[in-house]
């Protein structure tokens, strides 16, 4: 198996722990081992991500495990991921956000509506104060009044911190549910095998992207890629070996991408890279640079077989949306593989 692949959890978060891109793979592979883990891409996916660092829960739970001596076998690894790692955990994520958030609103609420209350109640007295100070009143009355005036002040201090005291909870509260909701968005816009942009993270991509390029008047190129004879490895070499395949490419699609150029899995064995400001022969270039490192890999690494990738590359046209784009990048990819695959078309 390749030692290059990555995952969602290599997208770090500032002042994490730094690992490369080989590290990585390498600790998830040791612990896989040590605890006698059976390799499916779930089980993967735990490991990576706690070797990682990156993810609180995961890391929490795993501690925890291991301090135990609790038995790490596939079904325990492969409930964490379902809870923590998998796109459908997304919804009931949003679900408990929203609840949470919905508990926080209404707690703030109600503490306003105290503070209002109590403010009306020492408004009140004030007024009744200042009335009987007008009218006129013995010694004994002026003393009632201002022990009443110091008993109305004190629960409107305490009224006031009490409101303060929940603000604050609250803000901290609504602070760690934003960090929340910006977790689930990013996992939800994530391939869980390669940690690339997944095909929803890539439509919206493409939409800004093609705004952008209208409004500034600058080129835009799309590339479809497809890995070829995909099925053949893993019917050889087994299914580890393709989801291996795949994530060795999308190691190759980050170092060879600039920045501002977004690399996706599509679906299945095709990937999409948006390429901002260039120019289709340049795409072209990069196409053939991308395709030529991929075949690269496994004459380094010799375990499966030459690899190869197919590539079509077209360019933003008067006229074209999101869908006639990815269409005409598609049919340049299938004739490309029509011609005898190992090979980038442009349309």
């Amino acid at each position: 198996m390749f030692s290059s692949s990555t995952s969602a959890a290599q997208q770090r978060k500032p002042g994490g722990p730094s690992r490369s891109a080989e590290e990585i793979p390498e600790r998830a592979l040791g612990f896989a081992r040590k605890y006698g883990t059976q390799l499916t891409p779930e089980v993967f996916e735990v490991w990576y991500t706690y070797s990682a660092r990156d993810n609180p829960q995961i890391n929490e739970v795993l501690d925890r495990a291991m301090n135990t001596d609790q038995d790490l076998d596939v079904e325990f690894l492969t409930k964490l991921y379902s809870e923590h790692l998998s796109p459908q955990s997304a919804g009931d994520a949003l679900d408990r956000i929203g609840g949470d958030l919905h508990g926080t609103l209404t707690r703030v609420s109600d503490a306003l509506g105290e503070n209002l209350k109590e403010h009306s109640v020492f408004s009140g007295t004030l007024r009744n104060a200042g009335r009987h100070l007008a009218q006129g009143s013995s010694k004994g009355e002026v003393s009632g009044v201002i022990r009443e005036l110091h008993r109305a002040n004190q629960q409107h201090l305490q009224a006031a911190q009490k409101l303060g005291l929940q603000l604050e909870k609250s803000r901290a509260q609504v602070a760690k549910l934003k960090n929340e909701l910006f977790e689930v968005k990013r996992s939800s816009n994530t391939d869980y095998l390669t940690g690339l942009p997944n095909r929803r993270a890539l439509d919206e991509v493409l939409d800004n992207e093609i705004f952008d390029a209208r409004q500034k008047k600058h080129p835009l190129a799309l590339m479809m890629c497809a890995l070829d004879n995909l099925e053949a490895v893993t019917r050889t070499h087994g299914l580890s070996a393709g989801d291996e395949t795949m994530k060795a490419f999308a190691e190759i699609t980050r170092r060879v991408l600039r920045q501002g150029q977004t690399p996706a899995r599509f679906a299945g064995a095709r990937f999409a890279m948006v390429l901002p400001e260039m120019e289709p022969v340049e795409a072209l270039q990069l196409a053939e640079a991308l395709r030529q490192r991929f075949k690269e890999l496994d004459a380094a690494k010799g375990m499966i077989g030459q690899l190869s990738v197919s590539v079509g590359v077209t360019e933003l046209l008067e006229g074209d949306d999101r869908t006639i784009l990815i269409d005409r990048a598609d049919r340049a990819l299938t004739d490309a593989q029509g011609e005898g695959r190992d090979r980038s078309v442009m349309a």
